[in-house]
């Protein structure tokens, strides 16, 4: 089911005995967390809003996970929006925190959720990989002037194929290779409307594209050409995928005796969306449940409890308790001992007015990390990122590739990153280095974004595709889909037959009352109601390919003044290429330091695969000293 429909809010109970649920808010009387997650946060910032002649004072007691008072805080109120700042909440343990908000003869009870994630150290043993990729943390380096900055690169971005199809509401790309004949290949499913439901095609029709480039032009060819060999680059490993497969027939509990055994490669996630007899569960409304192909052969479930379960609607007194999920699913992996799998799984927190999304949800989608060890009992570990300033109550993350790279350490994550006052979607880019904590990349904004209207891409990118086709000194991607109209299109549609048939009446009724045009920034832009309503009748989809340099989504960059970093020690044997840029009159010299013998080089040009020296055994460090350079990534062969 395409998220776009997707727009049931889900909340889970809190259990906290020792604490009587709150009324919802009471007129004009509204109070909030502006974070849906304060992560490594010395302070929490409540906002409260009270009207002309409201109370005066805001009492607020906060009371721990399991339901104990710890602090009670006085705020004096005005008119209009106070903030109360909720300090040294850094000393307090990760969980969820409840705030009971009096105001006067109302209580409104808010969530005030907090996590600890650790900064990334540096090795205890000598770094093993041998594609050495720097990232912003301590990892790689033992010392790193401040005239050094690590950033990542911007992609370029083309539009590869375009829906021209007048009775198709979107595609999307299957796969994209390199062919024998050299050319590149885009596979692409097109979705037809279903009259009166808008967006859904229960038979998509298939057909392919070939271009003499990787950024297109694409044109329609008839047969389906054969990959070359290498036609498409395995960069990335990892665990197997979480799957949404939708059983049918009756099955048993496992039993060890009986079924065998079975490895964490061998779990699934089932997703129930209508109530479903499986023998030996009864399988409630949009419940996820882990089965298991055991070495009999047999399918058999293995908890006769769903692992998550979504609440439709939600009641004043229901909150998210970490298990709480919706529809964005990201991908699974294993740890590096092979006896732990963990999955990214998109979790609703409820929000409040006045931080309600103003047409979308009234919550906020997280990303989070879960593990098992069996697939039977499952942990909530925390969640998925921090997007720093733009982790607002209106950002939620709409899905992610999580990407393992073996031979440096490293995991790449690709996250579709949506900002509900814009109603755009974008691609943001996170690592982590042992696929547990996820940290933000460096720079400014999201890693692909656009703010310009008139951009194919204005509405959205989705479904990123990690497969990775290498042409020169790039690499290309394919974004799956792509879009110009923006995220709330289908709401109109769903009166319609067809995106020519949507009105400007249409969007004012369905979206007046929600603020849409006081709240949406390019609303006067775009021309209003009708403006949006033209967007959506001429708007179109689309497959997108990005480029970028190859192992270049990290730079350490210096600019006129000289910077220099040493590396912490690598364990070495082979040969040193160096991937990097050196603007003319600018130096990259590397060094080694404390090996058996000395090394050095200076390099200069641009090349991805530039030779330096041999190395020792190690264990070594590397000194680099630059200046008008970027280095990407070193390699030891």
């Amino acid at each position: 089911m395409n998220r776009f429909f997707k727009r049931i809010v889900t909340m889970l109970l809190l259990a906290a005995p020792a604490l009587a649920f709150a009324q919802r808010p009471v007129g004009d009387l509204q109070a909030e967390f502006t974070m849906p997650i304060y992560r490594n946060e010395k302070a929490a910032a409540l906002t409260v809003v009270i009207p002309e002649n409201g109370p005066k004072e805001a009492r607020v007691e906060f009371f721990n996970p399991e339901g104990n008072l710890i602090r009670t805080e006085t705020y004096k109120l005005k008119p209009g929006t106070n903030n109360c700042p909720v300090k040294k909440i850094g000393g307090l343990a990760e969980g969820r925190y409840t705030a009971m908000i009096h105001l006067g003869d109302t209580t409104l009870k808010r969530l005030l959720r907090i996590e600890h994630i650790p900064e990334i150290e540096a090795p205890t043993e000598p770094i093993p990989y041998r594609k050495l990729i720097f990232t912003p943390d301590k990892y790689m380096f033992s010392k790193i002037s401040k005239n050094l900055k690590i950033e990542y690169s911007k992609p370029q971005i083309y539009e590869a194929v375009k829906n021209t199809d007048s009775i198709v509401v979107y595609i999307g790309g299957n796969s994209f290779y390199r062919a024998e004949d050299g050319r590149f290949i885009i596979n692409v499913v097109a979705n037809p409307y279903v009259e009166r439901y808008g967006l859904y095609a229960k038979k998509p029709y298939y057909y392919t594209m070939a271009a003499d480039k990787p950024e297109g032009p694409y044109k329609r060819i008839e047969n389906t050409p054969k990959m070359a060999k290498g036609g498409r680059m395995n960069l990335f490993t990892g665990g197997a995928m979480m799957c949404s497969d939708h059983l049918d027939g009756k099955y048993e509990l496992y039993d060890p005796a009986k079924h065998g055994t079975y490895k964490l490669t061998d779990i699934r996630i089932a997703q129930q969306i209508n109530p479903k007899d499986f023998g030996c569960v009864q399988a409630g409304y949009r419940t996820y449940w882990a089965y298991a192909t055991t070495s009999t052969g047999d399918t058999v479930f293995l908890s006769d409890k769903p692992v998550f379960q979504d609440i439709p609607v939600y009641k004043p007194d229901q909150w998210d308790n970490g298990f709480t999920t919706n529809d964005n699913f990201g991908n699974s992996w294993l740890s590096e001992d092979g006896k732990t799998l963990y999955i990214a799984r998109g979790q609703t927190l409820r929000r409040d007015a006045p931080y309600d999304l103003p047409y979308d949800m009234v919550d906020t989608r997280v990303l989070t990390v879960y593990s098992t060890q069996d697939g039977k009992d499952w942990k909530y570990l925390h969640s998925f990122t921090s997007d720093g300033e733009r982790d607002t109550p209106y950002t939620q993350q709409y899905g992610a590739r999580i990407c393992k790279m073996p031979d440096a350490g490293l995991y790449l994550v690709f996250v579709e990153h949506f900002v509900g006052d814009m109603q755009q979607s974008s691609l943001d880019l996170d690592y982590s280095r042992d696929g547990v904590n996820f940290y933000d990349a460096p720079g400014d904004g999201p890693f692909l974004y656009t703010d310009n209207l008139d951009d194919f891409y204005f509405g959205g990118l989705y479904n990123f595709d990690t497969d990775i086709v290498q042409n020169g000194n790039n690499y290309y991607q394919m974004v799956a889909q792509v879009m110009t109209w923006p995220h709330f299109f289908p709401e109109p549609l769903f009166a319609r037959n067809h995106l020519a048939e949507v009105t400007a009446e249409d969007y004012e009724r369905i979206f007046k009352n929600r603020g849409m045009a006081e709240k949406l920034p390019y609303f006067d832009k775009v021309g209003g109601w009708e403006g949006l309503a033209k967007m959506t009748r001429e708007g179109h989809s689309s497959i997108a390919v990005i480029s970028y340099r190859a192992d270049g989504w990290f730079g350490v960059k210096a600019g006129d003044k000289t910077g220099c970093f040493t590396t912490n020690p690598i364990k070495g044997g082979g040969r040193l290429f160096v991937n990097a840029t050196v603007e003319e009159g600018g130096k990259l010299d590397i060094e080694v330091v404390g090996g058996d013998r000395s090394q050095k080089v200076s390099l200069t040009g641009d090349g991805i695969h530039m030779p330096a020296f041999d190395l020792p055994d190690g264990p070594f460090k590397l000194r680099v000293k630059m200046r008008n350079a970027t280095l990407y990534t070193m390699y030891i062969e």
